[in-house]
């Protein structure tokens, strides 16, 4: 049921709106301004307070001086935005480009256009997809970090990032860009690590090639009263892989001495376990099965080669925006947008990755592999079975004895180089649309009402995956050598021979084969969002609502807001199967979600001046603001509801007109999303510490944990020494949504100083210390946490989590005695909590050069002093500042600035140079450096530059570089292949020299 308050609440704003509109609609006493303000960060436009918030602004010229097609790349550069999904994503890539403010997670930035929310980002990513935005259409970026729910409600936890697009444009405008990305490919240390195992030398090349088109239309109406704008975008990007830069054209491994390695699930082969021939692993190498030689570089798949560093795109953005006054105090307006994004995430061949698989010891191909000589190895000999007295008998040997076939287990990696690499390609599909009516009620009052409506389809379909089912079809085979033919010939499968070569060298896996193993998986999903809301807003100074010692009074807006999120996503079978990707083994199943979430909220600002004018006080002011949020969740025939409160509180504080204090406190929320909540339940497997040979400590005849300790963990008296042990180690695990999340709470304080000194004109400096805390934020707690927290304190919140099978086991596939999966669950929960902690730097100046112009300098820095999270209470801080890999992936330097100068000149030319630079981030976890490459990843300086000449008042051209100097990223060996691919992080350092041309033609 919901909330009373809220209900009584909601309503009453809604008619004090409604109530005040057949007024509105006939007052024709005064013209007023019914210009749409803007001001992010609050909903007053009227405020008699200079904001309290930390507030950073991107304009267009700096987004055309870089000459960027996704509006993300040129927000990421701000020394306080740390990089998320981009076009540089492969492994792990959603379809959709997001932003992540102070690094405390996308889902914790809410990204508006125009002060409305982005809806969901897909049906695969809940946090908004910024690939809505046109680059071309933004007139400014304003981008809030601090806690802002109280403002725009749930997920401002970092902060709030604001497009605000062109508005009543009129005339015609056509621009068209043309990007690509040169490297020399001359890293001398890269050189010689390709050298050194005979791998490609790439050469100096461009790649990722780009165009860029957009129209942009606008009239006015006649009688002045309205305008209507048009624009549309089309973008074609293409791909660039590892292998085109050498800096990627490899996958470096080894800490003391790097080289040029890979995986090493690659034509590998364990036979059957227990087999007692030396050398438990063997490869296929040049047509002979030999014992693995691991110091040996072709032991292992170069798998970066093929990894994307950027994905190919294909983009249309499409959208009207217009208004018209109805009346002098009325006016309506409206904004649509739709977007179409394909996309192309590409990496590796993927693998049998070492799973257990079944053949028959009369498999032909059993007996290949022996070598020209015939004096090596084969499958045969190394697969096959035991005799009553536990002695290994080969398939070769069974079958020469005269024995029947029988089927026999071995182990095998190949890699599918065969069928070509994984493919993972995404088409979302967005559009919004918002209408609404705002105007005065009269002199001291305005409102403003709007309906809003988004909605996003997707289509992820992921080709040349293993189908297992079939793999294990194709590895049964009967007939000869020569002319194989699976046991199994349904579905036209082809013998998937791994084990021999051509005569020429050449693989003998089949194209048809090939073909017959690959298995494609098809996800289909979408989303929608519905909004509802309105504000009254007025200045109360007239009534007497008033500090004596201040010239303005009390300005304050009351409001109201629904908010409905939905989403659906549908799997077909092969994709429901637990095997990452839905296929081979590298992740969970991709299962079906359904879900809603609906919230009603209400909410008020107030600013107030309390002395303006004063000595020590030209001006000191109050902000504050609240927000009440009824949340009611729906999904996989759960419900749940919970409410949240949030506020913040402001003092600008103006001793006089060179300086301004500003304090902010202030507590946000992150609601769960459908994700968090119905995300299905599904199984895996996890390893857990051996104690003696097994990971639960109550298995065996004498268990090494106490009977009270294992009654901790549901064993009963009676099972207490029965327990069988894990033969592998490893035992199941349960993983999913939680419809019992409730929302995440951070706390924000700002406080910072502004200072414009009156004996340097047009500068500003302003310094603002930031501290987050992010509490009971949604996580899992890891296995074997809850395993040794259960054993040791007994406590329910880590107890709940284990659920033993009937027969006491964590490992066997028996139900629970409740009739639920038995393992240990990792299940989302409110546990964590992130933090972070730094000052921000900003300063801007402008320096008139008279006859030669104006230089404009801005720039931008973060000094981070604290960037940490904790997995569970009780658990030690994880510290990033200023380091990278490990739990912390992505590096979080201590230090990083954006600096921008601009020359505006007097012959219709602007030329604009930023230095960017990133500061040096040590390993994780690094106590005593070894001088490895791995220790640290060095600082990075990039310079760009860019040129814009007006040709005349209807043609300007541009051309810009960034990363001029071709400065290499840094390269490790612990980048990993999440947030980081192919030996760096490319989506925070350049990989290439970016060089654009462009030109905007007007009429």
């Amino acid at each position: 049921m919901k909330s009373f308050k809220t209900r009584y609440l909601s309503s009453a704003v809604a008619a004090a709106v409604a109530s005040t509109l057949p007024t509105l609609v006939s007052a024709q006493d005064e013209s007023a301004d019914l210009e749409e303000v803007v001001v992010t960060g609050t909903r007053l436009t009227k405020s008699n307070v200079t904001s309290s918030v930390p507030l950073v602004q991107i304009g267009a010229e700096e987004i055309n001086s870089r000459g960027v097609a996704r509006v993300e790349d040129v927000v990421n550069i701000l020394p306080n935005v740390f990089v998320s999904q981009t076009a540089e994503v492969a492994n792990g890539a959603s379809g959709t480009s997001t932003l992540n403010l102070r690094g405390l997670g996308s889902q914790r930035t809410l990204v508006l256009i125009d002060g409305k929310r982005l809806p969901f980002g897909s049906p695969f990513s809940s946090s908004a997809n910024v690939d809505m935005v046109p680059a071309r259409m933004v007139e400014r970026v304003d981008v809030v970090t601090a806690g802002a729910s109280a403002v725009y409600g749930s997920d401002a936890v970092a902060g709030v990032v604001n497009f605000i697009t062109k508005k009543d444009f009129e005339g015609f405008e056509f621009d068209y860009q043309y990007s690509t990305n040169y490297n020399a490919n001359d890293n001398g240390y890269m050189q010689e690590k390709l050298a050194d195992a005979e791998f490609f030398d790439p050469g100096s090349n461009t790649a990722g090639e780009a165009s860029l088109m957009s129209v942009l239309m606008g009239v006015n109406s006649e009688d002045g009263r309205g305008n209507i704008t048009l624009f549309g975008t089309y973008e074609d990007m293409e791909s660039m892989i590892g292998r085109d830069r050498d800096t990627g054209a490899c996958t470096l491994f080894g800490s003391s001495a790097p080289f040029c390695g890979g995986s090493s699930n690659f034509r590998r082969f364990n036979g059957t376990i227990g087999n007692g021939v030396a050398g438990t692993v063997f490869q296929e190498l040049d047509g002979t099965i030999v014992p693995i030689d691991f110091s040996r570089s072709d032991v292992f798949y170069n798998y970066g080669a093929v990894n994307h560093y950027q994905r190919p795109v294909e983009r249309w953005n499409l959208g009207a925006s217009g208004h018209y006054e109805i009346t002098d105090d009325v006016e309506a307006y409206f904004d649509t947008t739709y977007m179409n994004n394909k996309t192309a995430a590409q990496i590796a061949e993927s693998a049998s990755f070492n799973r257990p698989f079944q053949t028959n010891c009369d498999n032909p191909l059993l007996a290949g592999g022996a070598g020209p000589n015939g004096d090596g190895i084969r499958l045969g000999d190394i697969t096959g079975t035991f005799d009553d007295n536990g002695d290994f008998i080969s398939c070769l040997d069974w079958m020469a004895a005269g024995n029947e076939s029988i089927d026999v287990q071995f182990i095998n990696s190949h890699r599918n180089v065969e069928g070509g690499p994984r493919v993972s390609t995404y088409e979302n599909s967005s559009w919004r649309a918002i209408f609404g009516f705002r105007g005065d009620i009269n002199e001291n009052f305005a409102f403003d009402i709007f309906g809003q409506f988004a909605a996003t389809e997707g289509t992820r379909i992921s080709q040349n995956d293993l189908n297992f089912n079939r793999v294990q079809q194709a590895l049964y085979v009967t007939g000869t050598f020569d002319n194989p033919v699976c046991r199994d010939t349904s579905g036209g499968c082809e013998p998937w021979n791994i084990f021999t070569r051509n005569a020429d060298g050449s693989t003998a896996v089949t194209d048809e084969a090939a073909a017959f193993i690959a298995g494609v998986g098809i996800v289909t999903g979408e989303t929608e969002q519905t909004v509802f809301g309105g504000t009254i807003e007025g200045d109360l100074t007239s009534m007497g609502f008033k500090s004596p010692m201040a010239d303005s009074g009390l300005s304050g807006l009351i409001g109201f807001e629904y908010r409905e999120d939905m989403l659906a996503r549908l799997s077909d079978d092969i994709s429901k199967v637990s095997g990452g990707r839905g296929l081979t083994g590298t992740g969970g199943a991709t299962l079906p979600i359904a879900g809603e979430i609906e919230v009603e909220e209400v909410f008020m600002e107030i600013s107030l001046p309390l002395i303006t004018g004063a000595p020590m006080a030209q001006e000191l002011g109050l902000t504050a603001g609240y927000r009440y949020s009824d949340y009611t969740t729906n999904g996989n025939g759960v419900s749940n509801s919970f409410d949240a409160d949030t506020y913040f509180a402001g003092i600008s504080w103006a001793p006089n007109d060179e300086v301004r204090f500003r304090l902010n406190q202030s507590v946000a929320i992150r609601a769960p999303n459908v994700f968090d909540l119905y995300v299905g339940i599904n199984t895996g497997l996890v390893e857990l510490a051996p104690v003696n040979g097994d990971g639960d400590p109550c298995s065996g005849p004498t268990p090494s944990a106490s009977q009270q300790a294992c009654a901790n963990t549901g064993l009963s008296a009676s099972q207490y020494g029965t327990v069988d042990p894990s033969a592998a180690g490893q035992f199941n695990l349960i993983t999913g949504g939680n419809p019992n999340l409730v929302a995440e709470e951070g706390e924000t304080t700002t406080f910072g100083v502004v200072i414009t000194p009156s004996m340097i004109e047009n500068l500003s400096i302003a310094i603002d210390y930031f501290d987050i805390e992010v509490t009971d934020a949604i996580g899992s707690v890891p296995a074997q946490t809850s395993l040794d927290r259960c054993l040791e304190t007994g406590d329910p919140a880590f107890c709940g989590n284990i659920q033993r099978d009937t027969a006491g086991t964590l490992h066997l596939l028996n139900e629970a005695p409740d009739g639920g999966l038995a393992g240990i669950s990792t299940q989302n929960v409110n546990v964590a909590t992130f933090a972070t902690e730094g000052v921000d730097l900003n300063v801007t100046y402008s320096y008139d050069l008279n006859d030669m112009g104006t230089l404009n300098f801005d720039y931008a820095a973060t000094f981070l002093d604290t960037n940490y999270s904790i997995a569970i209470p009780g658990d030690n801080k994880v510290e990033c500042a200023g380091a990278y890999a490990g739990p912390c992936g992505l590096p979080a330097p201590e230090y990083n600035h954006r600096f921008l100068a601009t020359w505006v000149t007097p012959y219709d030319v602007v030329v604009s140079a930023t230095w960017r630079h990133i500061g040096e981030t040590d390993l994780y976890g690094l106590e005593d450096p070894q001088g490895y490459l791995e220790d640290a990843m060095e600082e990075r300086n990039y310079l760009d530059l860019s040129a814009t000449y007006d040709v005349n008042e209807n043609v300007s051209v541009r051309v810009g570089a960034q990363n001029v100097l071709g400065d290499d990223a840094p390269v490790t060996t612990s980048s990993g292949t999440g947030t980081g691919n192919n030996n760096t992080y490319p989506g925070l350092f350049d990989v290439s020299t970016y060089l654009f041309a462009g030109v905007t033609v007007k009429f």
